[in-house]
């Protein structure tokens, strides 16, 4: 049964309204997103979730990636070439045309130019007259968890997508009860960690308590705030782990300060029954940030097994790169096999995931709202572990975070100006 603001967002929703559905974990967020769906469904309206990460796909059962669904892909593109690539692709421009309300998941890792980017192909692809060419937009998200990434060489500096002008027409609908009642004190630890700041008494010596060794631990994800932290960790575990070492080099091409910065190793260690999680959208059901465990090793790659999907795929090498726009080239490439160890993952990567036990390391932490992402993977406090936790790693969110959030609340207009009128934008 949804609580008053969440059947207050529903109703906006399913009247035709722009939505921003924001709250912190355990309010029922992706609850209301799935009840919207639902109910606009049942209305025969064509709607399409997305989600910014694969992994925030499972939690829904018809999601896609916000980057497959639009063809904006890794933000190589200007919109204008977007355009005329999906202009020849007719599942993507089918897609788009024929959507009437996109729903967009984990909103806080997409950043101002890729939401202006989404805007300016659905405008231009369906009709440039209306707001948003006609499409009903509702998105989720906590923009206390982790901001979006940078990327210099795309011309993307990672601002938040509120800074859009059209993202601020949408109207804002904070969730606040928390309907995860047995994680009660968890998540109280959790917003006010994710806040950071000045962190109360009874949190620090609640998060101080987690300290305490898990059961099975060898079972437990390790989260780090760095990719060094990780892969310390990852390689001390392959070399302890009983069974054959099977190692993967990269093949390369290009300048090697680019190739140094590739998510794929120019190494890859496995072993049978290894932990490992994918860094490569391959499919809809195989995204970036699955995980799971190779089981035996053939000519064209390693076996994987993934839980979620119940099923064993071959994973063999593709082909990563570096493309710089301004010199409309390809820098560098590496053919890799798209897995990394996962005994240990980096907090940015394991957003999204919701994992059984723990161990979270505060070593380094340097970003708002890392401590409270890492301790919101878990499924209750019995599964979590937090060690080297000290006050300065609540780092404090940046005011134009706080400032978007307190804006005041803008009320619905009965004749839809508020959502259709595309001046100022």
């Amino acid at each position: 049964m949804l609580n008053k603001l969440q059947e207050e967002a529903v109703n906006l929703a399913i009247t035709g309204h722009n939505l921003f559905i924001n709250g912190p974990a355990g309010t029922g967020k992706t609850y209301t997103i799935k009840e919207v769906y639902h109910r606009l469904t049942a209305l025969g309206t064509s709607v399409a979730i997305t989600c910014t990460t694969g992994i925030a796909c499972t939690n829904f059962d018809n999601a896609c990636t916000l980057h497959r669904w639009s063809g904006i892909n890794d933000g190589r593109y200007s919109s204008s070439e977007i355009v005329n690539i999906l202009l020849s692709n007719e599942g993507a421009l089918h897609r788009i045309r024929s959507t009437d309300v996109l729903i967009i998941d984990e909103v806080s890792m997409l950043s101002k130019k890729l939401f202006e980017q989404l805007v300016s192909i659905v405008t231009q692809l369906r009709d440039v007259s209306k707001f948003l060419g006609g499409l009903q937009l509702i998105v989720s998200g906590d923009f206390f968890q982790l901001s979006p990434v940078p990327n210099k060489m795309y011309n993307d500096n990672g601002e938040y997508c509120f800074f859009s002008p059209t993202f601020m027409k949408l109207h804002k609908l904070t969730l606040v009860e928390v309907v995860r009642q047995t994680d009660s004190v968890i998540i109280s630890a959790i917003q006010k960690v994710s806040v950071g700041g000045n962190i109360d008494k009874k949190t620090i010596d609640y998060i101080k308590s987690l300290e305490r060794p898990l059961k099975n631990s060898q079972d437990s994800t390790k989260l780090y705030s760095t990719n060094d932290l990780v892969n310390s960790y990852n390689r001390s575990r392959i070399e302890q782990q009983s069974g054959t070492l099977k190692e993967y080099l990269s093949v390369d091409t290009g300048e090697s300060k680019y190739l140094h910065e590739m998510t794929a190793p120019k190494k890859l260690w496995l072993k049978e029954n290894c932990p490992v999680v994918l860094i490569r959208n391959l499919s809809d059901k195989l995204f970036n940030g699955l995980q799971g465990y190779v089981t035996s090793f053939s000519a064209e790659g390693p076996q994987v097994y993934f839980p979620t999907l119940k099923s064993t795929s071959t994973i063999g090498k593709v082909t990563f790169s570096v493309f710089s726009p301004t010199q409309n080239r390809v820098l560098a490439k590496r053919e890799q096999v798209p897995l990394l160890l996962a005994y240990a993952l980096t907090v940015h990567k394991a957003q999204g995931m919701t994992l059984d036990r723990v161990e979270v390391d505060c070593q380094q932490m340097f970003r708002p709202g890392q401590l409270g992402v890492a301790m919101g993977r878990v499924r209750s406090s019995d599964g979590l572990r937090v060690i080297n936790f000290t006050p300065k790693v609540c780092i404090p969110q940046p005011d134009e975070i706080k400032g978007y959030l307190t804006m005041p609340y803008v009320e619905p207009a009965d004749d839809f100006n508020c959502c259709t009128n595309i001046s100022g934008v």
